[in-house]
């Protein structure tokens, strides 16, 4: 009965149902986090969920790094769940390097684990694919990057729901005075606890913003660890300091192959001055 639905709900495709690649809308943020003056704002592009694997195909993609190149990012970061199922591909799983390699990133492109990754069991053949891609993996790791003469610590976790993602490890090479802190973890709920480490910008994903939303009512099924910071931005405070949350709504879909009232996002982040925010 529901693949029933499923298949003709695809057929009618109304607009409030979202099962193609190029159903992917391009949200913006503004965040006021730099502390130096910049000629333009630090653009990072932040993208989840894309569960290669289920209903998520090699062509897709294609079709969304076109998208993330053309907003031509500073940084890309991907929080999590980049495969589901990665042995479907004839055992070739590698063959999605040389695609990955084409993200086009000046200060890099970065990722940490979330918990389809882990669940798996195939998180060395993923860790393999990443690591062939350039991309930069932070797991319970983190790094320094320069941004015209601007230090940030760019850091993740492992996943919480499996793998127990420690943040204190991944905060290990910080120097909490002089850095803006932007952490990776998969699943947003974890901010509450995040937030006390003077963290600047959470990034996470997990929820797929609902994925199955009903107007008025919201979405009706939401995973663990998902449930109170859904999808957008937040804004949380510990004592005296003030901690950024954005959770992607994904790109992928779990479970069901479609998308109701929540379409697929890739999202800007543009980094200002403080100044120039004023």
């Amino acid at each position: 009965m529901i693949n029933f639905a499923i298949k003709t709900l695809l057929k009618v495709k109304p607009r409030f149902l979202y099962s193609e690649a190029n159903d992917v809308k391009v949200k913006t943020y503004r965040l006021p986090l730099l502390i130096n003056q910049h000629e333009r704002p630090l653009k990072i592009v932040h993208i989840s969920d894309l569960h290669i694997g289920f209903n998520y195909t090699y062509e897709d993609l294609i079709q969304h790094i076109k998208v993330v190149n053309s907003l031509q990012p500073d940084m890309v970061m991907i929080t999590g769940d980049l495969f589901d199922k990665i042995d479907i591909y004839d055992g070739k799983p590698k063959a999605f390097a040389p695609l990955l390699r084409t993200i086009k990133a000046p200060l890099g492109t970065y990722f940490s684990y979330g918990n389809h990754d882990q669940r798996s069991n195939r998180t060395y053949k993923i860790q393999n694919v990443v690591e062939q891609s350039g991309i930069h993996l932070l797991n319970n790791f983190g790094h320094t990057i320069d941004y015209d003469g601007e230090s940030i610590y760019l850091c993740g976790t492992d996943d919480i729901l499996n793998s127990n993602g420690n943040v204190m490890q991944a905060l290990k090479n910080r120097d909490e005075e002089r850095h803006l802190t932007i952490m990776m973890v998969h699943e947003p709920d974890y901010a509450d606890y995040v937030k006390r480490f003077k963290v600047d910008l959470q990034l996470s994903g997990h929820t797929h913003g609902g994925q199955i939303r009903v107007p008025f009512l919201g979405a009706p099924i939401l995973p663990k660890l998902g449930k109170k910071y859904v999808r957008g931005l937040y804004q949380i405070t510990n004592n005296n300091h003030r901690m950024l949350l954005h959770v992607s709504p994904g790109l992928g879909t779990t479970r069901l192959p479609i998308r109701l009232f929540c379409p697929p996002e890739i999202t800007m982040i543009e980094l200002e001055t403080k100044k120039e925010a004023e």
